[in-house]
């Protein structure tokens, strides 16, 4: 090292670890005095409280002894500095704090230099502690009294030789990479709450609705640098948020570039692109694991997917998935690439993915969890648009999933595969059908996902099943795709079609639906499909109320049930037809027809779908001759069966939810109301979080609390629900509101008992008219109407 004295600077230039370094100050140093002064708060600086406190608690601020340095890490434009400076202004009444940065070792070097420390300055030499990078350094020339913020660490190597593992004073070091050293204590930071960023655009955007910055915080993922970039554009051009959003929509990197950030000199989309480079440096494979990774969506991707021999997969033509590199000269011309291939590879070797795993785990691209790796939609919508054609990466990425789909005899009423990876096939088959792309692993996607989106039941998953449905029944078939092939693809999306339309209540459009169905699987004489659509015709028409209709579905299933088929389509068919056969009064029908059923089910080894299907008509003829051991029977034993699938990484479906709610209301007709109470409660709790609360799932779910409330004497707890039930439900289409007239049945008793016997016979004769309608005046459904309409008309209230 040489040092001397230039124009009254003090100046040292020499080498450490291989690099040439310049250090100069003013030989009487006056910066030291800025740094200890006191610092102001922001006074806009919004929510973080909790965090706040949690580093004032690690960094034992004010408490004698030493402590470890606390990292604060997290995505960049998280907000670590700003809440990093905030905490120093709000203490530097009671510790002094300094600002240094580190976002290269130089620079931390040089700041620390400053400090003026002749001892550190002279640790430093190429032989010293500093550049041995060893986890035993120097002693930082502060006090106790000093809160040392050490900021943008960008490489754990910036830190090494340099920062203690523990020192006597507060050191809090803010950085990207997501483990420094285990002798620190790391903090991960995430992005606003939605609370958090409703307040902080109130602030800066007063002039705009509340709807409107709740869809920009939404759109930006409550990501801190992009709204405050966001807000500063809107302010700056006095632009609408409205008209921000439609940009943010249509040009989505290009909008997240405008609009300034206090304390930030790039954007939020300059920032992510510096880390992906860097990641991408440090380990090549690091960028195409990102790329597949954006391409999957926001849910976290389980390692397993990763971890097996996955296959590249024909977006765009006929073909089978394939492990291997193709060596038959006629197959080099197939529409995957040698570079896809060696991507494929490469991700599937582990070593590799393991380095790249970490290089993006370091900077903070993706996060790491119990359910797998997850992406930032920000950083996912910043790396797609680095690519023009998704292709390679379709590829691979519907390889990932190739065994969940294609597999055309899993059940009979859904899908029995989990549904750990039903997010990200949304994802994959949106772009393919974005792009064009109409390959053999595209229809089979769409079709997966149309069948198991119409049984999960949430609104948006239903408008999804139906564009999905709908792309392959009017799409060009592949060329080379056998017509067999073709069949089932159309017959299922026909199916699935049905389904979805059939919730909506549009009952004849599901009956044509299946009508297609049963016409496309009998051409293709595909017996096992013939099946499925007959038992979703057998479905509808139960519910519908038509009987000619039940009439003609029950002929064609009757014919069916004398064929030779498998026992477990046979199964299948018994449970339509004593569904149909309820429907149309036909009781002893129907219990023959189902007590053969259950008697396969003990006899033979069946798919868990027909158990499931069994038991839930079984359960449905049970509660209807009024046999409430039987019901609550049946209902118990098919409530297990649906709860062992959650275990397997099933997601809720209406399925579920109504076995809850079912078996609940079971339980109250069996009088045990503590086990009705247990089951109400999982199911309220269920169908919030997956569902919502205006939804037909959550309704029916207070149709069974209110009953159960009735039971209870709590009148008017009972006459909430019930109430918000029969509003809900009225305005909703069969058979959506299938449990409306227990709602008004019950309704009315509550309304009877306090006070309202009007309304009560109102609502009782309502209730009446439509099972009448539905099923006749002699079915078991309409006739207990009756009793309750007979009840609330002749007694009298006390």
């Amino acid at each position: 090292m040489i040092s001397g004295e230039v124009s009254g600077l003090a100046v040292q230039v020499g080498r450490l670890q291989g690099d040439l370094h310049v250090h100069h100050h003013e030989t009487a140093y006056k910066g030291h005095a800025m740094q200890t002064s006191r610092w102001t708060p922001d006074p806009n600086f919004t929510g973080r409280t909790h965090m706040l406190e949690q580093l004032r608690e690690l960094l034992r601020l004010g408490q004698p002894g030493t402590s470890p340095p606390v990292v604060l890490h997290g995505m960049t434009g998280s907000g670590k500095t700003s809440i990093a400076t905030q905490l120093g202004a709000e203490v530097s009444d009671s510790v002094t704090p300094i600002f240094v940065d580190a976002s290269t070792r130089t620079s931390l070097l040089e700041e620390l230099h400053r400090l003026s420390d002749e001892a550190y300055t002279t640790a430093t030499r190429p032989n010293g502690l500093t550049a041995a990078a060893g986890p035993v350094t120097p002693q930082l020339p502060t006090s106790p009294e000093t809160l040392l913020i050490i900021d943008g660490v960008t490489s754990a190597e910036t830190l090494h030789g340099i920062v203690p593992r523990s020192a006597e004073c507060r050191i809090l070091i803010t950085s990207t990479v997501r483990y420094l050293d285990h002798g620190y204590t790391h903090v991960e930071l995430m992005d606003w709450t939605p609370e958090e960023s409703a307040q902080y655009l109130s602030v800066v955007l007063p002039t705009s609705t509340e709807g409107d910055r709740t869809r920009l915080a939404a759109a930006l993922h409550h990501h801190p640098l992009a709204l405050t970039q966001a807000a500063h554009h809107c302010r700056l051009l006095d632009r609408p948020v409205e008209l921000f959003l439609q940009r943010l929509t249509s040009e989505p990197v290009g909008t997240l570039e405008l609009g300034d950030a206090s304390g930030h000199r790039r954007t939020t989309v300059r920032s992510i692109e510096m880390n992906i480079d860097l990641a991408a440096r440090r380990e090549p494979v690091a960028k195409d694991l990102l790329m597949l990774l954006a391409h999957l969506g926001a849910e976290p991707l389980a390692s397993s997917f990763l971890e097996q021999d996955f296959p590249l997969t024909y977006v765009s033509g006929y073909g089978f998935p394939r492990l291997r590199w193709p060596k038959r000269l006629n197959k080099v011309f197939s529409e995957h690439s040698r570079r896809t291939w060696r991507t494929m590879k490469a991700i599937r070797e582990s070593l590799s993915r393991d380095r790249a795993v970490t290089a993006l785990l370091q900077l903070s691209l993706i996060k790491i969890s119990q359910d797998g790796y997850l992406i930032h939609p920000l950083v996912a919508l910043i790396t797609r648009a680095k690519v023009s054609e998704p292709l390679p990466w379709l590829q691979i990425g519907f390889g990932l999933f190739a065994r969940h789909i294609g597999q055309v005899h899993t059940e009979v009423g859904g899908q029995q595969d989990a549904d750990t990876c039903i997010g990200h096939l949304a994802e994959l088959a949106a772009t393919a059908i974005k792009h064009g792309h109409r390959g053999t692993v595209v229809l089979e996607a769409c079709v997966h996902l149309a069948r198991r989106l119409a049984y999960l039941g949430a609104g948006n998953e239903s408008v999804n099943a139906e564009r999905f449905a709908e792309h392959v029944l009017t799409t060009d078939i592949p060329k080379g795709l056998p017509p067999r092939a073709a069949a089932t693809l159309h017959s299922r999306a026909q199916i699935a079609l049905a389904i979805v339309v059939f919730r909506q209540g549009r009952s004849l459009e599901a009956l044509a639906r299946c009508d297609e169905a049963l016409r496309i699987s009998a051409q293709a004489h595909d017996s096992f499909h013939y099946v499925y659509a007959l038992r979703t015709a057998g479905e509808i028409a139960s519910v519908v109320g038509k009987h000619e209709i039940s009439r003609r579905v029950l002929h064609a299933i009757d014919i069916q049930r004398a064929a030779p088929h498998d026992i477990d389509l046979l199964v299948t068919l018994a449970n339509s037809s004593a569904q149909i056969h309820m429907s149309l009064n036909e009781v002893s029908e129907a219990q023959a027809a189902i007590e053969w059923a259950c008697e396969q089910l003990t006899e033979n080894q069946l798919p868990k779908a027909v158990h499931q299907s069994t038991l839930r008509t079984a359960a449905y003829v049970a509660r209807t001759i009024d046999d409430s051991e039987g019901w609550l029977r049946h209902e118990l034993a098919l409530l297990e069966l649906r709860r062992s699938e959650q275990a397997n990484g099933r997601r809720p479906d209406r399925w579920f939810v109504e076995s809850l709610y079912s078996a609940a209301d079971a339980a109250i007709e069996a009088n045990n109301l503590r086990l009705a109470q247990e089951l109400v409660d999982e199911a309220v709790a269920v169908a919030k979080r997956t569902f919502g609360t205006d939804t037909e799932s959550y309704a029916n779910v207070l149709a069974v609390r209110g009953r159960l409330r009735l039971h209870q004497k709590r009148l008017s707890a009972a006459l909430r629900d019930l109430t918000y039930c029969a509003n809900f439900l009225r305005a909703m289409p069969p058979p959506a509101n299938g449990m409306l007239t227990g709602v008004l049945v019950h309704l009315a008793i509550v309304l009877h008992a306090a006070g309202s016997k009007s309304r009560a016979i109102a609502t009782a004769k309502e209730a009446y008219d439509i099972d009448l309608t539905q099923y006749g005046e002699d079915h078991p459904e309409t006739l207990k109407d009756l009793d309750v309409l007979r009840y609330v008309k002749s007694t009298r209230l006390r």
